[in-house]
């Protein structure tokens, strides 16, 4: 096992000696997602596969985001490196935004009948960038829309319909990656009323809080 894998390890056994969501071990996986973007050993598409930076950049995000929930209990070093067991979570996860986006484009004329393009909380997030404050943003962005607090996305829904509201089908498609007839089906709505309530209505409330909360983009919020 090279240095920088025993480095990883380190971070590894640190983190999973502490309870779920303490300090300790927020800390300890901070530094592991931080050494391996660091690394210059990530994962990307060989010359000449389908290369897309904004699913790249979302399946690094979601791949990290989904680290800090299992890592413990998901991976096992007798099978094999850390990095080499991220890469390839990282290559599914993907593969499965490769899936989803094409899928979507196959439907996208149909559906939609503006130049409008789809609302990507990431987008504002440059490539490169510090572990730390990739999962601060996310991490802020998700628990937003969890709680509502001013209760403008549960409010904000189909005419007639409370359930396919904007809290409910940005969750559904930004955290769990639903595709649009899925949401559809489940608040019980058309598909062409939920992706049309989705660009005149919910797109601009998730806008509206990334111009209220910069700051998390900013790199004096970085952990030292």
């Amino acid at each position: 096992m090279d240095e920088l894998n025993l480095q990883l390890q380190s971070f590894i056994q640190e983190a999973c000696s502490h309870i779920p969501a303490s300090p300790q071990r927020r800390k300890a996986l901070n530094c592991l997602l931080r050494a391996v973007l660091k690394s210059g050993r990530l994962w990307r598409p060989a010359a000449g596969d389908i290369y897309e930076e904004t699913l790249y950049e979302e399946a690094l995000c979601k791949t990290m985001l989904n680290l800090t929930k299992t890592l413990c209990d998901k991976y096992d070093s007798s099978r094999g490196s850390f990095l080499a067991w991220f890469n390839t979570c990282l290559r599914h996860q993907y593969t499965d935004e490769i899936r989803a986006a094409e899928r979507h484009r196959s439907h996208k004329q149909s559906v939609w009948q503006s130049d409008d393009v789809e609302f990507d909380p990431l987008d504002r997030v440059a490539s490169g960038i510090d572990a730390t404050l990739l999962l601060k943003t996310w991490e802020s962005f998700v628990q937003w829309m969890k709680d509502d607090p001013d209760n403008f996305l549960k409010t904000c829904h189909i005419e007639n319909n409370p359930k396919a509201n904007c809290q409910l089908i940005a969750y559904l498609r930004l955290v769990i990656g639903k595709e649009w007839q899925e949401i559809a089906t489940e608040t019980g709505s058309s598909r062409g009323a939920v992706t049309s309530h989705w660009c005149r209505k919910c797109e601009s409330l998730m806008r509206q809080w990334l111009e209220e909360n910069q700051r998390l983009f900013g790199e004096d919020n970085y952990e030292r």
